[in-house]
């Protein structure tokens, strides 16, 4: 019998987060879980735990008597909440997965953290590092020697050129453009069809073409 993954969230990135575990037919879906009090207790005909609040250590370690698991994947988006509660999670003993879908293709010399999302169409070539809690969206490109660090957000068609490095808790908007040697610090926010021909430092809000720093990400 297959392990089941309890995903984080109940909106419409769990949806996508769903679907990719199930194409990947790997894992089946132990249920859902929510910060808000929405009073249903199915989604997607899966059970419904609706009032995971305020990060309350006994409510997370009886999730796992709840769900039967102690496997997780964060389901929604938000870069703000992504890091805060993958951790919490972690710290509290929970196992994260990564979910791959099987039209992605990936090389083998490619190094992966946990808790990943890899959806359909995307291209991983050699050698690249890719850490915790990455959210790797559809037809995304990350090529040879990258480093992407953890709890970064890479949004739909991305490429990453050769050499590129991201910092930690970053969100590439759809299409943006890293060129080759580029380095995008931590708690940046790039926005959509970008080209980075320049190094952007941490705390940064930056877009265009050329990418230009617009101002700081507080």
């Amino acid at each position: 019998m297959r392990k089941k993954v309890l995903i984080i969230g109940s909106g419409k990135h769990a949806r996508v987060v769903a679907y990719n575990l199930l194409s990947e037919n790997k894992y089946d879906i132990a249920g859902f879980v929510t910060t808000d009090k929405i009073g249903q207790s199915t989604y997607l005909g899966y059970p419904l735990f609706d009032s995971f609040i305020n990060f309350d250590k006994a409510q997370i370690n009886n999730l796992k008597d709840i769900f039967k698991t102690d496997l997780f994947h964060i389901g929604f988006g938000s870069i703000k909440y992504r890091k805060l509660v993958f951790n919490f999670f972690v710290e509290n003993g929970w196992e994260p997965v990564n979910i791959i879908h099987p039209s992605a293709v990936i090389s083998p010399y490619t190094k992966l953290g946990n808790g990943i999302l890899i959806e359909a169409g995307c291209l991983i070539t050699p050698n690249p590092m890719i850490g915790n809690n990455i959210l790797i969206n559809t037809g995304s490109q990350i090529n040879h020697d990258n480093i992407v660090y953890n709890h970064v957000h890479i949004a739909s068609g991305v490429i990453l050129s050769g050499s590129v490095e991201i910092g930690e808790n970053t969100l590439l908007d759809a299409g943006v453009i890293v060129t080759k040697d580029k380095k995008i610090g931590a708690n940046c926010i790039i926005g959509a069809g970008s080209v980075v021909t320049k190094d952007i430092p941490d705390n940064k809000i930056a877009y265009g073409i050329p990418c230009k720093i617009i101002r700081d990400n507080s």
